[in-house]
């Protein structure tokens, strides 16, 4: 009896095995299409598209965000040139001017990045994000000389 349950155990272990394979082989000989390799394809560029599309529109969001917060710090500086003595007036002036070159750089590199395509991209977001870097550490050069 226990020899029976032993082979029985051993032919059903040769029949899974014998379907597992027989499945994986059915599997493998399935013949790859010139149609599926296109879509397939065409998924992968979509999903890249669709990944880039979201970088570039969250990238954008956040360097809009703080260039807003930038502005807002200039104002803020534009208003303390009043309440400043005559030579401190001037150098706070002529910070002014260059902080405004700079934003108006880092907001036209800003503006490129909804043109910006797959290949460029990263070329891009390089330049933005050099912009910014910029503007923001001269406004913190700037705000640092001040009283």
């Amino acid at each position: 009896m226990k020899n029976h349950v032993g082979r029985l155990g051993v032919i059903l272990g040769i029949g899974l095995f014998t379907m597992f394979v027989a499945v994986a082989a059915g599997a493998s000989d399935k013949p790859t299409t010139g149609d599926k390799v296109i879509r397939e394809t065409q998924e992968a560029v979509t999903a890249t598209k669709d990944y880039t599309i979201h970088q570039k529109d969250a990238f954008q969001r956040k360097v809009q965000t703080e260039l807003d917060e930038m502005q807002a710090r200039i104002t803020k500086l534009r208003g303390q040139v009043a309440h400043a003595s005559a030579e401190a007036r001037t150098d706070i002036q002529k910070a002014i001017v260059e902080l405004e070159k700079k934003k108006d750089l880092a907001n036209k590199k800003a503006q490129e990045i909804h043109s910006a395509t797959a290949s460029s991209w990263e070329q891009v977001k390089s330049k933005t994000t050099a912009a910014m870097d910029d503007l923001r550490g001269s406004l913190n050069r700037t705000l640092s000389h001040l009283p």
